[in-house]
């Protein structure tokens, strides 16, 4: 049915332009969808309204962005207001310009369209789809052959989509089992080998990268590690001009340090883009510092009560004890004080101090720390083998069965699928699977990293540290600053019993251990 001008009331047409890449944007693309509109509009006699630019550049229809997010929706909001009037023409180079969704989605955007009493018209094929053509004896072709065309568009986009799946896929496998460079995307204290054949290390930013770990395990905050860089003039790298504490801690939790690589996949989950981590890649980059010194710096920044901040985060550690003390009342903090000349330095709740509740009693620090140096070492040899090793293992074991359930009912779903079962139901199921998988094996990541931590070569070796730290060589004066950085990768915290005259350390792997310092009060 063709559509019919009228002498006085010129119709109007609006041009709908798309492509979906940054690549088509810069060819030919769009100068052939708009040379067509505008010889179309001439030749029916039609005025092409200019006004509203429906320009979706870079904007892919596969999963409808451009009729939610881009200017198609637009459209579809001036034609419910009116402003576009009933009767006008959307041109269109052809109806997968309009939809590439599934077929049920792109049937009733193409149908919200016409019933909203604008006419689609695709310039390649000069089909015209209106209310009145669809009523008429040909309706039920041209809706056959427009659902035809809807229905092909979305199998070619969704071709494409697991084509490059696939590839990325292999792409995956090759830089697993012969250390190929996945991507041209990289840590900054890395680059591309000459012939881009493989990654290695900027070995001036290397050193860069492990003096911040080195430094984080001596009990330097991130603020005074970026400001120590930009002191020195440090070029910092990529776009900053300056090292931020934020790109500091950015650094300090990223595992590509030790030569981990984890991949990424771009999911769509209730319709926004999702990245969803893959498998890590353990050795796909040289690292950068050892794994021991990673596992120290993560123990240490866990086993924190707190970090140090504002105007203190500068400041260098003043006892054994900081950011370890516990009070033994409320379980809050304990903060070091000083009166005078004539006081000595000791810790007081914080809570107290702020006159918050809890009780005010001050516990001297040189007695404290005489007590660390004498009897510590002794007892460090009596570590507990870790608590929760067990119980992780349990967890380790049961989510490993959980993934093989999960996996064996995928295949059964698949199996399901090629055999001609309910598609949408099963892929629905298959969906329902794969975010189980997932979040089963992010969880399992999680456990065995703890699993890691709380291993006994690790932990034996992060005593033995503590343990030199507290026994410097002869002439040697103790490092007060290395006593609690050393500390701090093996104690979750030390809560100071000042009413039984004990200091209880708990490891940061499950148990504790007490350590006399004075005598109980009721026996002072």
């Amino acid at each position: 049915m063709s559509l019919e001008t009228s002498e006085t009331i010129p119709v109007k047409a609006y041009s709908y332009l798309r492509c979906s890449t940054p690549e088509q944007m810069q060819g030919d693309t769009f100068r052939r969808q708009l040379a067509l509109a505008e010889a179309y509009a001439a030749k029916r006699g039609w005025e092409l309204d200019k006004t509203l630019k429906l320009h979706d550049m870079g904007v892919s229809a596969f999963r409808g962005r451009n009729a939610v997010e881009g200017t198609l929706g637009a459209f579809l909001e001036h034609v419910r207001s009116s402003e576009v009037p009933s009767g006008s023409i959307l041109l269109i180079e052809s109806l997968d310009r309009l939809s590439r969704q599934e077929i049920d989605e792109a049937l009733w955007l193409f149908l919200d369209i016409i019933r909203s009493g604008v006419t689609i018209v695709t310039l390649l094929d000069e089909m015209e789809y209106s209310r009145e053509a669809l009523k008429g004896p040909m309706g039920s072709v041209s809706l056959i052959v427009s659902l035809f065309i809807l229905s092909r568009a979305h199998e070619e986009s969704a071709t494409k989509a697991r084509r490059l799946k696939e590839a990325w896929s292999d792409k995956r496998r090759k830089a697993v089992e012969s250390n190929v460079p996945l991507t041209g995307i990289i840590p900054a204290w890395l680059r591309l080998s000459s012939g881009r054949e493989k990654v290695e290390l900027i070995p001036e930013r290397a050193f860069i990268v492990e003096r911040i770990f080195q430094e984080t395990l001596s009990g330097l905050g991130q603020h005074q590690i970026a400001s120590r860089l930009n002191a020195e003039g440090v070029e910092p790298w990529g776009r900053g001009a300056y090292w931020h504490r934020s790109y500091i801690a950015k650094i300090l939790t990223n595992d590509a340090v030790i030569g981990t690589m984890t991949p990424h996949t771009l999911d769509y989950v209730d319709g926004k883009r999702t990245r969803t981590p893959q498998d890590p890649i353990k050795g796909y980059y040289p690292a950068a510092i050892s794994e021991e010194l990673w596992l120290d710096v993560q123990a240490m920044k866990q086993g924190k009560v707190a970090r140090r901040r504002g105007r203190h985060a500068s400041k260098p550690v003043s006892h054994m004890l900081a950011r370890l003390a516990a009070c033994p009342v409320c379980g809050g903090s304990m903060s070091r004080v000083n009166k005078g000349a004539r006081s000595r330095p000791s810790l007081v709740c914080a809570r107290a101090r702020t006159k918050a509740g809890c009780t005010y009693k001050s516990v001297r620090i040189d007695q404290l720390e005489e007590a660390i140096v004498e009897r510590l070492p002794e007892r460090l040899w009596d570590a507990p083998a870790g608590e929760r090793s067990s119980e992780l293992d349990k967890q380790v074991v049961n989510l490993e069965a959980e993934l093989e359930r999960v996996v064996r009912e995928l295949e059964n779903v698949e199996r399901a699928i090629r055999e001609g079962g309910e598609a949408r139901t099963l892929v629905r199921m298959m969906r329902e699977l794969e975010g189980e998988y997932e979040e089963a094996r992010d969880t399992l990541r999680r456990l065995e990293a703890q699993r890691a931590e709380v291993a006994g070569l690790t932990v034996q070796s992060r005593i033995e540290r503590l343990m030199g730290t507290l026994e410097p060589q002869e002439g040697d004066p103790l490092d007060v600053r290395g006593i609690n950085a050393a500390m701090l990768t093996v104690f979750k915290r030390v809560t100071v019993d000042y009413q039984h005259g004990v200091l209880d350390f708990e490891w940061l792997h499950g148990g504790s251990v007490e350590l006399p310092y004075a005598l109980p009060l009721d026996l002072a």
